[in-house]
């Protein structure tokens, strides 16, 4: 299972490689039975697509070699591990397919680059977090996105890191097998110390990925886990109305925490509006593209904001320190978004990047940078 933010590593890798021809590949997929048993055939009929597409645009050759890399990687795919999308990116020489828990356009894309910009963007966009389930038997942790749920953590796992409590769940009898004179007595001591237990196999987990959690419980659970967590700023958010928390399924727990989640996405927004308000007109603004990316190469960006969607085709020249425009800047491509290096060479100066809402910048701007200075 690849996780979330090692499949972010792998789509920032495929965006610097180029093939001749690179064949981007997605296909809606479904996660249970009996719907995923269809998704095989969807996977034939769209490389039946891609061999098409080769022998018009590359010849047989070419078409038969790609086609060849992705049978070898999808060979053994079992569709019970699928989530909502699957996705391939092949050249000649090799192939790499990641699943994806989102939604995307089903389409085949021939290029010089893989089409992965989108993909990227939207899981920037996108909330990524745990869900920390507490009971009084039991503590479960689930990776989600949003709405979807990634994965929820199981003993079949093979984490890099030491759980060490065990894996999840993480569960005791110690409440149910005490006397009702010891329970009564020391009931709040042994239930702090079973959600301390949760608490540091979670912050394993967290060392790895450091995503913020919702915490799923009734409202002493969540309480007393707030007292033991190691890092309490990281709570986004509560629920203490979920029903089923020992025994529901994950997508079940992910959809009852929807509203808070809505909740901190609408505050989030609101705090970036703000930020954006009040640096506009001020020394440390930045919304000429030629000036955004001077100070970003010297290492003078703090945060970029970009308008969901936006794309700018064109040229840097590093040396010379120039942004040059395409005279053709509307046309779509997937090879000339100079946004997206923008955004890459932010990341890579230490600095952060938010898409916002396009009602957020002012009518004529697409991207605002702050400075460090």
């Amino acid at each position: 299972m690849i996780f979330y933010q090692e499949m972010e590593n792998i789509l920032k890798d495929l965006q610097q490689l180029e093939g001749k021809p690179a064949v981007s590949v997605f296909i809606k997929t479904h996660r249970t039975f009996p719907d995923n048993e269809k998704d095989p055939i969807a996977l034939k009929n769209q490389l039946k697509v891609v061999e098409d597409h080769l022998k018009q645009q590359h010849g047989d050759a070419i078409a038969k070699q790609v086609v060849q890399q992705i049978q070898q990687e999808t060979r053994d795919l079992n569709p019970n591990y699928n989530l909502d999308t699957l996705a391939i990116f092949a050249t000649p020489q090799h192939a790499k397919v990641l699943r994806f828990p989102f939604n995307t356009p089903e389409r085949v894309i021939v290029g010089e680059q893989f089409a992965v910009r989108d993909i990227l963007r939207h899981m920037a966009s996108a909330v990524h977090y745990y869900a920390v389930v507490v009971t009084r038997e039991k503590g479960r942790l689930i990776e989600a996105t949003d709405d979807r749920v990634i994965h929820e953590f199981t003993a079949s796992d093979n984490p890099n890191v030491e759980l060490p409590h065990g894996p999840f769940p993480v569960v005791t009898d110690s409440l149910a097998t005490t006397s009702v004179a010891e329970r009564a007595s020391n009931e709040d001591n042994y239930l702090r110390e079973f959600l301390n237990r949760i608490d540091k196999n979670v912050q394993a987990i967290r060392s790895q990925h450091q995503l913020p959690m919702i915490v799923i419980g009734d409202k002493r659970n969540i309480g007393f886990y707030k007292d033991v967590c190691d890092y309490p700023n990281a709570i986004m958010a509560t629920v203490d109305n979920v029903t089923h928390l020992n025994d529901g399924s994950a997508q079940h727990i992910i959809d009852c925490v929807q509203p808070a989640l809505q909740q901190y996405q609408q505050q989030r927004q609101t705090k970036n509006k703000q930020a954006i308000q009040s640096l506009y007109g001020t020394q440390r603004a930045r919304t000429d593209t030629q000036e955004i990316y001077r100070a970003i190469i010297e290492g003078n960006a703090s945060t970029l904001y970009v308008r969901q969607g936006y794309v700018l085709h064109g040229s840097l020249d590093p040396e010379q320190r120039k942004v040059t425009l395409s005279p053709d800047s509307d046309a779509a491509s997937t090879t000339s978004d100079i946004v997206d290096t923008l955004i890459e060479l932010v990341n890579k100066h230490g600095g952060q990047v938010i898409f916002v809402q396009p009602d957020m910048m002012q009518d004529s701007e697409a991207m605002l940078l702050e400075t460090r200075y």
